[in-house]
């Protein structure tokens, strides 16, 4: 079975049609979702973008061991075990993250596009007073994207990112994917992440006759520095860009089916972590405030789409089973039909498809860590690496951990942690820990079950005994 597999960074679960989402324009993807299997309970692992890739690519959980860092060119990935069964692996992706300071993931396939604007290679300015945008400088997270803005404007629709990198794998199917018997696909899209400049008719379906100032790469940051209007706008660039990446995955979508290829390929859809628009006063992902604590994972980030369809799997079904992207990896090599190596933290979704499980695991674990404000080569003392769990006490990591039915947001013994019935309270506004202390006390015993099962260190788990 022949595997194509689409990624796109940042995408937030909730702004889908296909998981309720009523004034967001998403009609590929949402018409996909009928022909395919979608999972309502996914969930990140390690966090964010290239912790992310590494739990998908290797099936194993990299949040207490490595974080933020290259991926080892000697470590077995799936592209590289499809390869072996005789698969053609092609990677076309945008997303600069996975190749950029020899991050390496792009060494796991046979070959690799980077369809990366050749708009942004070009020297930017390193002063503030050189950039002229639409808004504060003080309200953007980098002044170098807030250089990006007087190119992103001028960029045709057909140039974005993800317009970019989904022609180029639709290409790839048109022209090349006749040449092997089997072949991988991965097509990897940086949008809808920030910075949101969509093209103005995608804004214009939001938030028309705008005339505030426009915060399209904002500040990680609480929420009390835009006001409302700009909130709202915020929110309108980023949905025009959801809107944009619809379009362009729809366009791959389309040539998947014009090639024939939902008859004999499996097809998935997912992204890595999802984005604050002053849900719990906070916009952004992480915190850049204090590189000492980073912020929870609420369901906005933790929360992520993942549609399958394959052949003999079932069509416009829902699953309520935990999944995350370590599962994610076992599956594909079980519809390859290839053996799962020892090791793995991920399980084969398959079984659950076919009516043999109900489910593949227990809890679902989302975690990052401390976030540094300068170079990851050269964390603080006792942190190896940024986005991982932390051994320092005074570096607080934090952890969720999902039933499906409750969540908690778990850092460390003495750091006050959060409890929400998922049921009930979706949002997550309601911190019920106080009266719900034997569900807490059982998710977290749980939580460091799972920490030991990984193969979690003594020096990590020592500060993480105790709720």
């Amino acid at each position: 079975m022949n595997i194509i597999v689409i990624v796109s960074d940042t995408f937030r679960r909730d702004f889908l049609g296909c998981y309720g989402n009523d004034w967001i324009h998403t009609p590929n993807i949402d018409r996909f979702a009928k022909r395919s299997t979608v999972f309502d309970k996914a969930y990140i692992g390690s966090f964010p973008t290239v912790p992310q890739r590494y739990d998908l690519f290797t099936g194993r959980y990299c949040f207490h061991t490595r974080g933020w860092a290259p991926l080892d060119p000697k470590e077995d990935t799936f592209p590289k075990m499809l390869k072996r069964e005789g698969y053609y692996a092609k990677a076309v992706f945008d997303t600069p993250h996975i190749v950029y300071n020899s991050m390496n993931f792009d060494k796991s396939f046979d070959d690799w596009h980077y369809m990366g604007s050749k708009i942004f290679e070009k020297d930017l300015p390193k002063n503030k007073r050189d950039v002229e945008v639409p808004c504060s400088l003080s309200k953007f997270r980098f002044v170098k994207e807030a250089a990006f803005y007087s190119r992103l404007v001028t960029l045709k629709e057909d140039e974005h990112f993800c317009a970019r990198t989904m022609l180029g794998a639709a290409e790839w199917l048109e022209k090349d994917m006749d040449e092997y018997d089997k072949f991988l696909l991965y097509a990897d899209t940086f949008d809808p992440h920030e910075p949101w400049v969509p093209p103005d008719n995608y804004v214009n379906l939001y938030d028309p006759n705008y005339e505030e100032e426009i915060i399209f790469s904002p500040r990680y940051d609480y929420s009390g520095y835009l006001t409302a209007p700009e909130l709202k706008h915020m929110r309108a660039l980023y949905a025009g860009m959801v809107t944009l990446v619809d379009k362009w995955v729809g366009f791959l979508l389309d040539k998947i089916e014009e090639r024939g290829l939902f008859d004999e390929a499996a097809v998935i859809f997912t992204s890595d972590h999802g984005f604050y628009h002053g849900e719990h006063g906070r916009v952004g992902k992480h915190t850049v405030l204090n590189p000492k604590d980073g912020w929870p994972l609420y369901e906005e980030v933790s929360s992520i789409p993942l549609i399958i369809s394959a052949r003999d799997l079932p069509k416009s079904t829902r699953c309520d089973a935990l999944i995350q992207p370590v599962d994610i990896m076992a599956t594909i090599l079980d519809l390859a039909g290839v053996p799962t190596p020892k090791g793995l933290h991920g399980r084969s979704i398959l079984p659950i498809l076919r009516g043999e499980k109900e489910s593949i695991r227990e809890i679902a674990v989302s975690s990052g860590g401390p976030y540094f404000q300068h170079d990851i080569a050269r964390p603080p003392p006792h942190i190896k690496h940024q986005f991982t769990l932390s051994p320092d006490p005074e570096y607080v990591s934090h952890s969720t951990i999902t039933d499906g039915k409750w969540a908690l947001l778990y850092a460390t013994e003495g750091v006050p942690a959060e409890l929400y019935n998922l049921q009930k309270d979706y949002k997550q506004e309601r911190n019920v820990i106080s009266e719900n202390r034997g569900i807490a006390k059982e998710l977290h015993r749980k939580f460091y079950q799972y920490l030991e099962d990984i193969g979690t260190s003594s020096e990590l788990l020592k500060i993480r005994e105790r709720l």
